[in-house]
């Protein structure tokens, strides 16, 4: 049978003895937790509260027809653009009013914009130079362009 080593018991520190181990030993973790505040950022300079986002104009009734009109006016643009050189762009001039007066809050604005985007977009893709069909489809946008706008005017006003 092995015989079991017996450790003997510590050996009792003198006060003098306890504070410099505590200094000791107490040095490195004071260290490692400055070190993961800093790292944490607590130790950096406050930063300010985020600003609140700009207030969010509600959904209008109209909202999804303008949204169609906005990508509409974008198509026109660029088929005007490759059917019609000479001509200037009236379409982008629209599109700017519109936004002007129906998305001047920014979440608004960019889907406004992201839907003429679209509407630019979808048509480059689809058409590199000006065929029938794009004349076609010049006056097709222009006459539904044409009709949206006469029903938001009368169904809820506006000049």
């Amino acid at each position: 049978m092995m015989e079991r080593e017996l450790h003997s018991p510590p050996q009792a520190f003198s006060f003098s003895q306890r504070r410099s181990h505590v200094r000791l030993c107490g040095l490195p973790m004071a260290l490692g937790i400055s070190l993961m505040l800093f790292s944490a950022g607590s130790l950096a300079a406050p930063t300010p509260p985020p600003q609140p986002p700009p207030p969010q104009a509600p959904p209008q009734p109209y909202d999804g027809q303008l949204l169609r009109l906005s990508e509409i006016l974008g198509a026109l643009s660029y088929l005007t653009s490759i059917c019609d050189t000479g001509q200037k762009d009236p379409f982008r001039a629209q599109m700017q009013a519109l936004l002007d007066a129906e998305a001047n809050v920014s979440p608004r604005r960019e889907e406004f914009a992201g839907a003429y985007n679209r509407g630019y977009r979808g048509l480059a893709s689809t058409y590199a130079r000006c065929t029938d069909n794009a004349r076609v489809l010049i006056r097709r946008f222009r006459d539904e362009g044409v009709s949206i706008t006469r029903q938001v005017r009368n169904l809820y006003g506006g000049s």
